[in-house]
């Protein structure tokens, strides 16, 4: 996973490049010059209340079939946006190659997976750039709008704030689960429906409720790392175990994987595509998992608490 990638000159020149063909209302002169005078930069403001986030991803997916390798990896790399309160609007594929000879009825799959999730996430791919690289891997070099209110990313969470996972835990032990030959063909299928193949695209609308004091994703370091954002002196976060939305298998993998209690191994599960971590009011729960629902995160569940006085970040029950 490359979740902080820096952007690629030439990638980020070939996207201003493509824009103005695409013929959207949101391609201003304005945008147009803050990508061509930093190309680099990762947001580019052209109002107070319009700015535009970049952000390059790319992965290798646990997937050796094509069109499932190129789904994942744009989904991955939506994801990025998405997390931030971004909406993609407009992408450039991403292909790394290791040699110059692969099949091209994989090279065709894979852009034909990336162009699959960016239709139906309603984003403009534009063309394709092709880098090469120690291994095989593909992703976006993708463009959303947002807020520039919204790029604070939240304020401090407050005692008795209620805290929101958006999608089952579990992505790491399937992928070992994968290597070895152990995961059932209906494992594979909840996998990806519940997980991989779903884009964060509650980010943007979550960020604009009010009561919503963080919206953040699961990525490197698994919830245990994001919960330890969240928490600070004095106050930390109480996890209910039974609350936690978790893939059907994975549990027992992970116990089984470590010889006893699988929950310090889910928690620090870091995920391809992972789930959004909402810290909100309590009168703000059941607008936060509507929003969830209505866009097919059905496994959306509160499952903790913001709490004062407790020594650790994080204590589960």
């Amino acid at each position: 996973m490359t979740p902080n990638s820096t952007i690629s000159p030439l990638a980020a020149a070939e996207l201003l490049a493509l824009l103005p063909r695409l013929g959207s209302r949101w391609v201003g002169p304005e945008l147009l010059q803050s990508l061509a005078s930093n190309p680099e930069a990762r947001v580019h403001p052209v109002s107070e209340q319009l700015a535009f986030k970049v952000i390059q991803r790319c992965c290798q997916p646990p997937f050796e079939e094509p069109f499932l390798f190129g789904q994942i990896a744009a989904a991955h790399a939506l994801n990025g946006l998405y997390a931030r309160g971004a909406r993609p609007v407009a992408a450039l594929a991403l292909l790394t190659l290791p040699e110059p000879d692969i099949p091209s009825r994989m090279l065709v799959g894979m852009e034909a997976g990336l162009s699959a999730c960016c239709q139906a996430a309603e984003v403009e791919l534009g063309g394709i750039h092709v880098m090469p690289g120690p291994t095989l891997s593909c992703g976006l070099l993708a463009l959303g709008q947002l807020n520039p209110r919204n790029m604070e990313h939240g304020s401090p969470p407050l005692a008795g704030d209620r805290v929101i996972l958006g999608k089952p835990l579990g992505d790491a032990c399937y992928r070992a689960a994968l290597l070895k030959g152990v995961l059932h063909p209906h494992d594979v299928r909840e996998w990806l429906d519940d997980a991989l193949l779903q884009p964060n695209c509650s980010g943007p609308a979550l960020d604009c409720l009010d009561g919503v004091h963080q919206v953040l994703a699961v990525e490197e370091g698994g919830l245990a790392a994001v919960l330890d954002h969240v928490g600070r002196p004095g106050m930390g976060v109480r996890l209910e175990r039974g609350a936690l939305p978790i893939l059907h298998r994975a549990a027992a993998l992970a116990g089984e994987a470590a010889g006893g209690d699988p929950y310090p191994a889910l928690l620090a599960d870091s995920p391809l595509n992972g789930p959004l971590v909402v810290v909100c009011h309590p009168d703000t729960v059941t607008e936060a998992l509507a929003i969830f629902l209505q866009q097919g995160f059905g496994h959306a569940a509160v499952v903790g608490e913001v709490v004062a006085g407790q020594e650790e970040v994080l204590r589960l029950i």
